[in-house]
């Protein structure tokens, strides 16, 4: 499904430069600014969600889906559904990207952080719409969680668009190697519970891998507004 581009905050864009929270220069600031109203512009994202009810043993009912690692079931604990979440940012961010890197290698870069915060804007907007819908309803919604966070295997980013038919119903794939086509996309799991549920803290302060993942905040210090979740940590 087509939908519109959210505000993409400078601030996330910086994050994934490595930003330490130091000031920055307004010529940068500038530049950055420049390719978020490009990006707001042109791109056209898709995402698709959908809801599922899952078994005793944490099967998505009417699918082979069972999501796997401690920290994806701990946060599906007490949930009696579960949440699929793909998104893109479809083929033009790569066309864009390619674009910046045959005019300007720093250009590339800067527009890789922003396309970067871009999907993530993307992300925590089609959560926040879902969050408001079930809360309307009496419905708790829990963080969005990925492969490749935690200890969640990076490879159910291809179970995942499979279920979803991501190729078909907004044109995302994965390669024999992993990777996500478009690159600048996301799949995600969030659970669905009766009764409010616990937020974690964001970002590393919350991952089992901390201090062992070469995104981790002990070995990149990056702004504390960061989110989980993202293909592009990968988090997305």
């Amino acid at each position: 499904m087509l939908i519109k581009m959210p505000p993409i905050p400078v601030r996330e864009a910086l994050h994934y430069m490595g930003w330490r929270g130091t000031p920055v220069e307004p010529e940068l600031l500038e530049q950055i600014q420049t390719l978020i109203d490009l990006a707001e512009r042109e791109v056209q994202p898709h995402a698709v969600i959908r809801r599922f009810g899952m078994d005793e043993d944490g099967c998505l009912n009417g699918t082979a889906l069972i999501p796997q690692g401690k920290d994806v079931c701990r946060m599906l604990s007490g949930c009696h559904e579960a949440v699929l979440l793909a998104a893109t940012l479809g083929a033009g961010s790569e066309r864009m990207l390619l674009k910046a890197q045959a005019k300007s290698g720093a250009e590339a870069v800067l527009l890789d952080a922003v396309l970067s915060a871009a999907i993530e804007a993307v992300c925590d907007a089609q959560e926040a719409a879902l969050r408001d819908s079930l809360a309307a309803h009496g419905l708790y919604l829990t963080d969005r969680f990925s492969p490749g966070y935690g200890d969640m295997p990076l490879a159910q980013t291809r179970e995942i668009c499979a279920v979803l038919a991501a190729d078909k119903t907004i044109g995302l794939t994965v390669s024999q190697s992993g990777i996500m086509i478009p690159r600048k996309s996301v799949t995600a799991i969030m659970g669905v519970s009766r009764a409010p549920v616990s937020r974690r803290p964001s970002g590393c302060a919350a991952c089992s891998m901390r201090g062992r993942c070469a995104l981790s905040k002990e070995q990149r210090p990056s702004d504390a507004a960061g989110r989980q979740g993202t293909a592009e940590r990968t988090d997305s």
